[in-house]
Order: C-alpha cells, then sequence, then structure tokens
C-alpha cells in the first residue's frame, strides 16, 4: 500500500474500513469477506498465504480493493 492508501499487491490488506466481523462477531466480514481467523491471522500471513486469501474472495465475488477501480474525475456525457 502507497502513502496514499492506494493497494499496490495483491498482499495488501483487503480491509476497507467496514469490518463486521471485529465489530459486531460476524463469521465473515461483510465489508472484505474475510473470517474472523484469516482477519486476526493477517499479519503473520507470509505475502503469499495473503494473496491466496485475496484471491479466494475474488473467487467468492467480494468486491477487493485490489481490483475495483474508483474512476478519480468524472467522465463526460454525450
Amino acid at each position: 500500500m502507497d502513502l496514499n492508501g492506494e493497494v499496490t499487491s495483491l498482499s495488501d490488506s483487503p480491509c476497507n474500513g467496514w469490518c463486521s466481523a471485529t465489530i459486531f462477531g460476524d463469521v465473515v466480514c461483510k465489508g472484505c469477506g474475510r473470517t474472523q481467523e484469516e482477519i486476526s491471522e493477517w499479519n503473520q500471513m507470509t505475502d503469499v498465504e495473503k494473496k491466496l486469501v485475496v484471491i479466494d474472495l475474488a473467487k467468492r465475488d467480494f468486491a477487493i480493493r485490489h481490483i475495483c477501480h474508483v474512476e478519480k474525475t468524472p467522465r463526460k456525457l454525450g
């Protein structure tokens, strides 16, 4: 992750700041899709393990920050 909070690698945390697992005790976070176990073990995981978790999140149809591009300038219509 760079200084602006932009994701630069698949091993960056998929957390989007809407954690329902740690706050409400959900088994799977509604924000990023990780399980409570994946969240608590994230900092101990290797880069390869982190990347595999992120790939799995994409397979489960979670809109992960790593591949979702938010357009910063509005498009002109017409």
